[in-house]
């Protein structure tokens, strides 16, 4: 039997993913990014948005770009346990830049719970709950 592809819906909002982006119509090397959220039309999203945080601030088209899910690879690390200097980047990144889909409020929301998890505050603060499951 063969393996079904992966969807939109196997990459949630803050789902770590190695993946090239496309620039001046040639596809990069592979680095790691973050999906922002699925891009298309209402529950037939067929593509996500990953924002390349080592290549700079969100911007879309550049470091923002709608992808296919089989060109991105999950990695096992998440928004708590990717290495400390590596998130505080993203998070300084992150107020920099602009994502415009929906102003990236999922992702935002997902930053901000992995920032309180990191210093112990989650539980507190958030009740107990979960933004999503992979922050």
């Amino acid at each position: 039997m063969k393996p079904s592809s992966p969807t939109a819906e196997d990459f949630p909002t803050a789902t770590l993913v190695l993946a090239g982006p496309w620039s001046r119509g040639r596809r990069l090397e592979s680095r790691p990014g973050v999906v922002v959220g699925p891009f298309g039309v209402a529950e037939e999203a067929v593509c996500v948005l990953v924002w390349y945080f080592t290549l700079g601030a969100p911007e879309p088209g550049t470091t923002v770009q709608a992808m296919l899910p089989d060109e991105l690879t999950p990695l096992d690390d998440t928004l708590t346990t990717m290495h400390e200097d590596v998130f505080r980047d993203l998070v300084r990144s992150l107020r920099r830049g602009r994502i415009a889909h929906d102003d990236g409020e999922a992702l935002c929301a997902a930053v901000r719970q992995a920032w309180l998890r990191r210093i112990g505050l989650a539980d507190a603060a958030s009740g107990d709950r979960r933004t999503s499951p992979h922050d």
